[in-house]
């Protein structure tokens, strides 16, 4: 039986609602796969709340821009860079746990680190909490990583 995003976007708007009540602005929409989620955007990262099989998948990230900002020599700034590309997937092996996903961000010239990871049904009202406490975590990960890397 195949559930369709409007199923979905019904399902999840007391999701929705529950964040603006814990002052977090979210909103409903379409991720990047097509599915309907809940999303907010914060100064210290992003997170998605979507359907999952057996409850909600909850996804937060961020990025840490600007790694090499401070270096002017371009030709060595791009070393830099190159040097951290190649030492992501060791680090993922290495420090990492399953749900997570380390990656480089062209866009932001630094490293993105993403959780993921299931949640019953049942913690619908804590969602925000959760959500802000996961997101706290993954950004003293990412704080972590970083100044690993810019050893």
């Amino acid at each position: 039986m195949t559930v369709s995003i409007t199923e979905h976007q019904v399902a999840l708007n007391p999701v929705v609602q529950t964040f603006r009540a814990h002052g977090v602005y979210a909103y409903g929409t379409v991720d990047d796969e097509n599915r309907w989620c809940v999303a907010a955007d914060l100064e210290t990262g992003h997170i998605d709340v979507r359907i999952g099989l057996d409850g909600f998948e909850l996804d937060v990230w961020a990025t840490s821009p600007g790694m090499f900002v401070e270096e002017d020599n371009p030709r060595r700034r791009q070393a830099m860079e190159r040097l951290v590309r190649v030492s992501i997937p060791g680090i993922q092996r290495g420090y990492l746990d399953e749900n997570h996903l380390l990656t480089w961000a062209d866009d932001e010239a630094g490293i993105a680190l993403r959780k993921s990871i299931a949640l019953p049904f049942s913690v619908d009202a804590r969602l925000p909490e959760i959500a802000m406490e996961q997101l706290d975590e993954l950004n003293e990960t990412l704080t972590v990583l970083e100044s690993r890397l810019m050893r």
